[in-house]
């Protein structure tokens, strides 16, 4: 990519990116964000975050974590991922050792006696794991080494609550929501900022906020899809049509990026 495709260097600011630089916290995910920090100001077991999917979740314990993660002993595992083994790999991790033991119950002792506790487990995606690997996430937060950080996406009406193994474990439970029409422009404008590309926000109408907003309901997975389309969708324009490049962005231009992500 060239440095003069102006609207390429756009799309990606919308990717789905593990660069710190591109997180932005709104109103929603601030207040999110402030109460996982509190709770790590006390002593829990297991610290659940629910909400449908898309509504900041998973962007903000990444986001935390990228934060924090110099100030704890955290370890961050996505998409179901943490197993047994992945205990032994902390344990090195954290004391440049291998264990000697080579079953849990020696490892969970030899976690137990070490000098470095509580260790904090992020967990994303949560939904995933099956009602074993609960139990044994279970168990593992009742041993006063581990405080789990674990996020759910809300599928239909399954109530995650509703879990024993969290029912009666869980310090917190902190319920994400989509973000409000006015945190839109918000979102839009501190992206481009970050890739000094402000020009491109004075270009949008409130017009143009209000149907990205009608489009996505405040969904910020659908919000980044939508904008990385549109500004892909720009840059195809100007590579080959560049004569029809709109100088004022037009809702038509978001509702063609719209169709193709399947949004109508």
């Amino acid at each position: 990519m060239t440095s003069d495709r102006l609207y390429a260097r756009a799309r990606t600011l919308f990717e789905d990116s593990e660069s710190n630089s591109y997180y932005v916290l709104l109103t929603r995910t601030s207040q999110v964000y402030s109460r996982i920090e509190n709770a790590f100001k006390n002593p829990f077991k297991i610290l659940l975050i629910t909400g449908t999917p898309g509504t900041g979740k998973s962007y903000v314990l990444r986001r935390f974590y990228h934060d924090q993660r110099d100030r704890y002993p955290m370890f961050f595992y996505s998409s179901a991922t943490f197993t047994n083994e992945q205990l032994f790999v902390i344990y090195k991790s954290l004391y440049g050792k291998t264990v000697k033991s080579k079953d849990m119950h020696g490892l969970i002792a030899a976690f137990s006696e070490g000098e470095i506790k509580p260790i904090y487990i992020l967990l994303d995606e949560a939904q995933l794991y099956d009602e074993d690997r609960l139990e044994w996430i279970r168990m593992l937060s009742n041993e006063g080494v581990f405080r789990f950080v674990v996020v759910v996406h809300r599928v239909d009406q399954e109530d995650v609550l509703a879990k024993e193994h969290f029912r009666t474990r869980t310090f917190e439970n902190i319920d994400c929501s989509p973000i409000e029409p006015a945190e839109v422009p918000r979102f839009i404008e501190t992206k481009l900022l970050l890739g000094e590309l402000s020009e491109f926000y004075e270009r949008f109408s409130q017009a143009n906020f209000d149907r990205i907003y009608d489009l996505t309901r405040g969904n910020l997975r659908d919000l980044n899809r939508l904008m990385n389309r549109f500004f892909d969708l720009l840059d195809d324009y100007e590579q080959n049509r560049p004569h029809k490049l709109p100088r004022r962005f037009s809702n038509k231009y978001i509702e063609m990026a719209a169709i193709e992500l399947g949004m109508f």
